[in-house]
Parts: C-alpha cells; structure tokens; sequence
C-alpha cells in the first residue's frame, strides 16, 4: 500500500506542481483567515478537479480503484495541509508570536475545514455539478449564516467548518460530508 500511496503522491505533484508550488506558498502564512481562503483552492483543485476537467479515466487507468483515488487524494490534501502548517508555524512564530498550542488549534481546524470542503467539492463533481462554484457557494453560505448575530447565540457557528466555535461539534458535519461523499463517489461513480 505505501508504493501505491508513493506513486500517487509523485503523480500529483508532477501534475500539479505550478498549483501546489503558488498555494503552498500562501498556506505558508500563519494567519488563519488567510490560510483559510488558500486551504479552499486547495480542497477544489484536489479529485473534483481531476474529475471536472476529464482526467478521471486516466486516473482510473493506474491500478486504483475509486476508493483508492478518493481516500489517496483525501490524505495527499492532509498532508500538504499539516506540513505547509508546521512549516509556516516554525517560520513565523517569532513574528506572530505563535505557540504551539495555537498551533494546535488552527491545525485541528484546518483539518476540519478541508475535510468538509473536500466532501463538498467531490458530492458537487459526483453529481455533475462545478468542482469550484457549488463549494464556493456552500462556503459562502457557510460564512454568513455562521456570522449571524452574536456568536454565543448562533448555533450553527458551532458546527460550521469555517466558524468552528465547537472543534467537537464541528466535526459532525465534516465527517458526514466526507464520509457520505465517499460513499457515494464508490457507488455512483464520478459524472463523465
């Protein structure tokens, strides 16, 4: 499993290594809001792309099947996510005065904000829909209905995966996202 997992990972930044060079340098930045907006390009430039654009069927012609993609691309959008963190954490924290605790918050935030908008991105590209504008939408959404009155009296600021006043509560509407897209990019398939 690991060569495959290798093989999948040379694969993407090959293909993709302009992309992957420009937002990693921005995801570099400790700032969370800002992380946050190039955390998004990245979660729809991942497999929805791929799909979007007709690259599917050759990635379908390298032995994985569309579990395989789904999950690989999931864990090279982690990876790309936790090492552009630790490595702007250690390159900024005399500037903005960050620990490692703070670290850790915006770490496990970022992990639940592109987990959810990746399930997004793909349940779009599944039901053959724009990799980019429905997740842009549903960011949108997500933003304004999270910032709607104070927020100690909005409850779904706790779930939201931009908000995230609850890290235990906001993990519900990601894993269902993630989960449910999975499933049902295996059994539907991508849109050709």
């Amino acid at each position: 499993m690991l060569s495959k997992i290798e093989a999948f990972f040379m694969k993407e930044m090959k293909e993709k290594a302009g992309r992957l060079a420009i937002l990693s340098l921005f995801l570099l930045v400790p700032f969370y809001p800002f992380r946050m907006f190039f955390l998004f390009f990245l979660c729809t430039h991942m497999l929805g792309w791929d799909v979007q654009h007709k690259r599917y069927s050759s990635l379908t012609a390298l032995p994985y099947m569309p579990r395989n993609l789904f999950w690989l691309s999931y864990l090279f959008l982690v990876a790309i996510a936790v090492v552009t963190q630790l490595i702007g954490t250690a390159l900024g924290a005399g500037v903005f005065d960050m620990g490692w605790a703070s670290f850790g918050i915006h770490l496990i935030g970022s992990l639940l904000f592109v987990t959810a908008y990746y399930g997004v991105s793909i349940l779009a590209v599944t039901f053959g829909l724009d990799h980019f504008a429905i997740p842009l939408l549903v960011f949108i959404i997500d933003l304004v209905l999270g910032g709607i009155g104070f927020s100690s009296g909005n409850p779904y600021s706790l779930i939201s995966p931009v908000h995230q006043k609850s890290f235990l509560l906001a993990i519900i509407p990601a894993a269902i996202l993630l989960f449910g897209s999975a499933y049902l990019f295996e059994k539907k398939g991508a849109y050709k």
